[in-house]
């Protein structure tokens, strides 16, 4: 089984690296790379995707405690 890493980038997107099957609310496949940037403010044009919307808009830094 292969690796995939999600990282909640500071003020940014999901990075998602790894080989990965993502699906719409239909089931059907959305094409992805290896390297896929997922939007998590809501403000994307291109969901699922980032498309930068977020600049100066949202702010959430992930930390473990």
């Amino acid at each position: 089984m292969a690796i995939v890493k999600i990282q909640p980038l500071d003020n940014a997107p999901y990075l998602v690296n790894g080989e990965i099957e993502l699906l719409d609310g239909e089931g059907k496949k959305i094409v992805t790379t290896t390297e896929t940037h997922l939007c998590r403010c809501g403000l994307s044009t291109n969901q699922p995707f980032c498309t930068g919307a977020h600049d100066g808009k949202f702010e959430n830094k992930v930390r473990v405690k």
